[in-house]
């Protein structure tokens, strides 16, 4: 029978290596092609508008980062487009809560001074609390699917990609 010192050293050992294991968990599936679960997801949103488009419908937000709670009508071509970007956030629900889902978003107007924009002059970062938001947000989410097709005609091109922090 392993006496009281044996026990304690390979509790204290089993409780060191739950840490490093915890503390490691981000590092190890950087080498992972598979996404870990409960994992936050970026989105970003690139835009460029066609020459033709009103510039008060693009309309930049300074202002009043954050104008509606509650927008009418999401997929208005006549309502400015980063507004209506922006209150995402507010507007697309959870299908089973019925909530808010996306944890936070932001954008704004391109001032870079590198010159490599190759026209693109809006972003927007949507943070996700997971894949599966994610996922229903570009495949199902019906108030983000009208916020795309009110897009058709204002948008010479758009490009988006996803991330999961440190996993490459």
């Amino acid at each position: 029978m392993p006496s009281r010192r044996q026990l304690v050293g390979v509790f204290v050992a089993f409780v060191s290596l739950c840490a490093l294991l915890a503390h490691l968990r981000p590092v190890l599936y950087t080498t992972s092609a598979q996404h870990p679960p409960n994992m936050p997801i970026t989105h970003i949103v690139l835009f460029q508008f066609k020459a033709s488009t009103d510039s008060a419908v693009i309309s930049d937000v300074r202002s009043n980062p954050r104008p509606f709670n509650s927008m009418p009508n999401l997929t208005s071509t006549s309502t400015k487009i980063n507004s209506r970007m922006l209150a995402l956030e507010d507007n697309c629900l959870h299908p089973s809560s019925q909530k808010p889902y996306i944890k936070s978003s932001s954008g704004g107007v391109d001032n870079s001074i590198k010159g490599i924009q190759n026209g693109i002059t809006h972003a927007f970062v949507v943070e996700f609390a997971s894949k599966e938001d994610r996922d229903f947000y570009v495949q199902s989410d019906l108030v983000h699917q009208g916020f795309i097709r009110s897009l058709d005609g204002i948008i010479e091109k758009a490009q988006v990609i996803d991330f999961a922090d440190r996993v490459f």
